[in-house]
């Protein structure tokens, strides 16, 4: 179950919406690793949340209208497509290393409703090809828990050109090694479990970027 989180309700027409989008998309329903090709950098295996998880973690981070959200390491684009549908103005983008992924998210979407599909924008490439557009995303969302420590350097050093009071999300493993800390210019506001689409839960470390002195 998850823990210390806010249960937030969504009206049944944008769950209907959801459920009709991904019909394909069960648990064990992601290509096989054989299937994924082999790709330079860290790879995401990692189930992905829940709708009521995804949910409930966008009522904590507490978003306002409008707001722009980056995912790196979207996978079938779950997260990108509940935020729509939670912030009726919000946009929400996705990056995501493996074509095998990205294909499925890209079908995912063409069920959706054309006025969320036009909010939503799907790509497929190394996640930091884009890094000098990371400081546009009011809320980053990243797939970490392949990321070696050379990759969390270098995704820490990145972030820090993202605006102050940006959220920064860490899906599975955190931005330090030590659980209690972050990174410089960021703290750790929150970690707790979140359910996934599966039977277990995901460690979840948000983050919010500190004013420059």
């Amino acid at each position: 179950q998850c823990s210390g989180r806010t249960v937030q309700n969504m009206p049944l027409a944008m769950y209907s919406d959801f459920c009709a989008a991904y019909r394909t998309t069960v648990l064990g329903s992601l290509p096989p690793s054989s299937s994924v090709p082999s790709l330079p950098g860290p790879r995401r295996a990692t189930p992905e949340l829940s709708f009521a998880a995804l949910a409930s973690l966008i009522a904590c981070l507490a978003p306002e209208p409008g707001e722009r959200l980056l995912h790196l390491g979207s996978g079938t684009g779950r997260a990108l497509v509940v935020w729509g549908l939670a912030l009726q103005q919000g946009a929400a983008s996705g990056i995501e290393p493996s074509p095998a992924f990205h294909q499925e998210a890209a079908a995912t979407f063409g069920r959706l409703p054309p006025a969320l599909q036009s909010r939503l924008f799907l790509h497929c490439g190394d996640i930091f090809a884009s890094q000098e557009e990371w400081h546009q995303a009011t809320t980053i969302f990243v797939s970490t828990n392949t990321f070696d420590d050379a990759y969390l350097a270098r995704l820490a050093a990145g972030l820090q050109t993202v605006q102050e009071g940006t959220r920064v999300v860490a899906f599975s493993q955190p931005l330090c090694a030590d659980l209690g800390r972050a990174p410089p210019g960021f703290a750790l506001a929150r970690h707790a479990p979140y359910c996934t689409t599966g039977t277990g839960n995901l460690s979840v470390y948000i983050y919010r970027k500190l004013a420059t002195c």
